[in-house]
């Protein structure tokens, strides 16, 4: 647990346990943590291979209280073992580099009078529990360096982007610098998709890009179990994994491209990019288009899910991701039922529908 954690709030709300001895305060461990971007995911600096630690953490941040439910972290390890072996087995997957940085073990505390007396989302539920996810050190090939995706939008004290920094590094020009980047990260979005029916939530803090001289290689995901969603009601699942499928309207399950990506992302690099002279939106968007097509055209035997689920659609909903904040800054959406609490106002126009592939049908 984090120390903060325990002497304002474990220390009270669980006093109970503690005076029986349930619980016992062991002392603070002797390494020594920096806290991520995600608040309550902690690296080991005194030995950088460790596992990093997420804990829970009893705070309001982006639309949620950062606890970890006891009860979600019974299957996390086994969800881990589940999606590693399937990039293992898959060539699309190999071929781009993904990985994940597996989360390994975990426990959680349930407190049995707080959870007779509220339901699943309560935060009382999600006070005392923690998960282990392994260092991406420890396979990291020489020269390669690692940064969270949100970086790519990050500019210095003197307003200069990370990106252009690195496209420069790279020595390639800005569309081949983007087009190695969609390879590494676009690519394996799609094909969890169209081949497997599985959704990520790809935002910049979940996703570790690989850096080789200013080149993105290819991209480690991170924040497995709470993130992910199979929405085949159909595909095998192992007993231990089947809390991670969910019931999402055909219609909406494309947003998890259109939203999460193009809308959440993509549209911000773009426009930077652009400010800077770097590359214009046009170029951009047509790249991001010729990667997904590249992509389909090397998975002919996808071809009925894509006229399924048309990523060059001229439009697409717009899901207003801040009304659900503004809405309960508390819980924005049950993860069990990602898409029940969208908000939906109108629609926006697709960037790659103009720059959509010729088929012959």
């Amino acid at each position: 647990m984090h120390p903060w954690q325990w002497w304002n709030k474990l220390a009270v709300t669980f006093a109970g346990e503690v005076a029986a001895r349930r619980l016992v305060c062991l002392g603070e461990g002797p390494d020594a943590y920096h806290a991520q971007q995600s608040v309550r995911t902690f690296f080991n600096v005194t030995a950088p291979h460790r596992h990093y630690v997420k804990t829970a953490l009893s705070v309001l941040n982006m639309g949620f209280m950062r606890g970890l439910s006891a009860a979600y972290m019974v299957a996390t390890p086994a969800i881990n073992d589940w999606l590693a072996a399937l990039i293992a087995g898959d060539e699309v997957f190999t071929r781009t580099g993904l990985s994940i940085l597996r989360e390994r073990a975990a426990v959680g505390y349930r407190h049995r009078q707080y959870e007779a007396a509220t339901d699943r989302h309560s935060p009382y539920r999600k006070m005392l529990a923690a998960l282990w996810r392994e260092s991406p050190l420890p396979g990291l090939p020489p020269g390669r360096r690692l940064a969270t995706m949100a970086a790519l939008l990050h500019r210095d004290a003197a307003g200069r982007p990370l990106a252009g920094a690195l496209i420069a590094r790279s020595g390639r020009p800005p569309e081949a610098w983007l087009r190695g980047y969609l390879d590494a990260y676009l690519v394996p979005l799609l094909h969890a998709f169209y081949a497997h029916d599985l959704v990520f939530m790809p935002h910049g803090e979940n996703v570790i890009l690989v850096l080789h001289d200013g080149v993105v290689e290819r991209f480690i995901l991170k924040d497995i179990a709470e993130e992910i969603a199979v929405l085949s009601p159909d595909a095998p699942l192992p007993p231990a994994v089947e809390r991670i499928r969910a019931a999402v309207p055909e219609e909406l399950r494309l947003l998890s491209i259109f939203t999460d990506v193009f809308d959440c992302f993509l549209r911000h690099l773009a426009a930077l990019l652009a400010a800077d002279g770097l590359l214009d939106e046009e170029t951009f968007w047509r790249t991001v288009a010729e990667c997904a097509a590249d992509y389909q055209a090397a998975v002919p035997h996808l071809a009925e899910r894509f006229r399924r689920y048309d990523l060059f659609a001229s439009r697409f909903a717009r899901s207003c991701l801040n009304r659900l904040q503004l809405r309960d800054n508390q819980q924005m959406v049950d993860l069990a039922d990602p898409s029940g609490a969208l908000q939906l106002v109108g629609e926006l126009t697709n960037p790659i529908a103009r720059h959509a592939p010729t088929r012959a049908d």
